[in-house]
């Protein structure tokens, strides 16, 4: 797993998603030619709703937010206000 970020994709008065992103890149210089390789994979959506916030994998199974808070640590400034529970 490369990096991790965070994408606020929607929000409205009802809830709000954020996804976690994993983001890898390579480059290389031979002789005179150079190259770059990028890779950005969504790897857990979060759920922000009225009375409840939950994260989902990419296979739609629940996962502990408090480990994704761990890795990714401006993610607790977004939803911390949020999380009433």
């Amino acid at each position: 797993m490369g990096q991790l970020r965070i994408i606020e994709i929607f929000n409205d008065s009802r809830f709000k998603l954020i996804a976690v992103e994993s983001v890898n890149f390579q480059r290389s210089k031979i002789n005179s030619s150079c190259w770059l390789y990028g890779n950005i994979e969504t790897i857990a959506v979060i759920v922000c709703g009225p009375d409840k916030i939950y994260a989902l994998d990419m296979d739609a199974k629940s996962i502990v937010l408090d480990q994704l808070i761990e890795d990714v640590p401006e993610l607790d400034a977004i939803i911390g206000p949020l999380n009433k529970t």
